[in-house]
């Protein structure tokens, strides 16, 4: 498996086979295209340049996906520009996606904080379409549709689920009029996955994929992966969206069957939301220690694992114990969703809260209900400048 231009070589291959049974019987295993075959459409119009040339407009694509990520995530969670940025190029998953393998995981990443962003603002479309696109890499898009069903957003999965229409139709174009190509897919990723597993294991950063590397048995990889899972589940109902969505794509990438080191991309909303809300003198230690951790990845083929596995699996039990604490059993990360006034409650008693801020906030603006207004006219009158007006009382009348 080594070829010049790294994944991108297969990439380009198979967008020159989209529309072709050969989409899926590729001669060699290392041609294999994993994602839906949809997805290959997308490529087809730069297979058809030299592959340097390719290449280079895949980088600057998806380096320009990082850049959107970081925009949003600046807004999503009440970080500067700049700074999101610095956390988002500093974080070497992000680079070496885009530069150096030719991999689309930054799309990854600006799909799934665009998800996340619609679920705080509670909008059916910002949710659905987004996380829709996002199906072109399942094992992306599965942890945020499993928050979906967890929180009882119905809604907003019947539009991913009509999302899923045009891409099985665009499929079967795709693979040349297979309309089973699910199980031809299913048969393709078996036979992939066995030997990219024997190349490349040491290079996963989740627990399935290093248990695998490692002999053990896949029953007990599987108990143990829906195990962990069950363990998340109630601290992903409790807590915010922003938050449900932030530890879901980490939760996701740590239990995935197979996320190599450009995967840990997706890890960059968890360490932005931990940047973001966690306290002194913990929060500093921990990101720079985060940071100096990645680039160690450099060193996997001499330390015979990847360091960023520290990161996502321990990030994923850090997470998941300290939401599942008693002293936590309620708690929701207070600000979270107050920050940029909008999203769910912290608590059953922050709609109250949160109106009364809006009707005090309303009212300093003159914007109050007709049936209000009498009143504040009359309390208006009563006041001259900063101070109340002193009432005259009527002195009591001779009898």
């Amino acid at each position: 498996m080594t070829h010049g231009y790294a994944d991108w070589r297969a990439f380009a291959i198979a967008g020159m086979r989209a529309g072709t049974p050969y989409l899926l019987h590729p001669p060699e295993l290392w041609q294999a295209f994993v994602y839906l075959p949809a997805a290959a459409w997308a490529i087809a119009p730069l297979s058809r340049l030299p592959i340097a040339l390719g290449f280079a407009i895949d980088c600057v694509v998806m380096v320009g996906c990082a850049v959107g990520a970081s925009f949003v995530a600046s807004r999503l969670y009440g970080i500067t520009r700049t700074t999101m940025l610095c956390l988002t190029f500093a974080w070497w998953p992000t680079l070496y996606a885009a530069l150096v393998v030719g991999q689309n995981a930054t799309l990854g990443l600006l799909l799934a904080l665009l998800t996340i962003a619609g679920m705080t603002r509670e909008s059916v479309a910002r949710t659905a379409i987004p996380l829709g696109l996002l199906l072109y890499k399942p094992t992306y898009a599965l942890p945020l549709i499993v928050v979906l069903i967890v929180r009882g957003r119905w809604r907003e999965l019947g539009g991913v689920a009509a999302c899923g229409v045009p891409w099985y139709l665009a499929s079967v174009a795709a693979t040349g009029g297979d309309w089973f190509w699910p199980r031809t897919l299913a048969g393709l990723i078996r036979a992939y996955a066995a030997q990219d597993f024997r190349v490349n294991g040491r290079l996963s950063v989740s627990l399935p994929g290093i248990l695998v590397h490692a002999g053990i048995a896949l029953p007990a990889i599987v108990v143990l992966v829906f195990a962990i899972a069950a363990l998340s589940i109630q601290p992903l109902r409790r807590v915010s969206a922003r938050e449900c969505g932030s530890a879901a794509s980490l939760i996701g990438l740590a239990l995935s069957p197979h996320a190599w080191a450009y995967d840990a991309v997706l890890a960059l909303p968890m360490i932005t939301f931990a940047a973001a809300r966690l306290a002194e003198p913990t929060r500093t230690p921990l990101i720079v220690a985060t940071y100096v951790l990645a680039p160690l990845a450099l060193l996997t083929p001499v330390l015979q694992f990847d360091p960023l596995a520290i990161v996502v699996l321990g990030g994923t039990l850090a997470w998941i114990a300290v939401r599942s604490s008693p002293s936590a059993m309620w708690s929701r990360s207070t600000h979270d969703d107050g920050t940029l006034g909008y999203g769910r409650c912290a608590s059953q008693h922050e709609p109250q809260k949160r109106g009364a801020q809006i009707a005090a906030r309303e009212w300093a603006l003159g914007n109050v209900p007709e049936c209000c207004s009498a009143k504040k006219r009359r309390g208006d009158a009563d006041r001259v400048g900063d101070r109340p007006r002193e009432k005259s009382r009527s002195l009591p009348t001779d009898p």
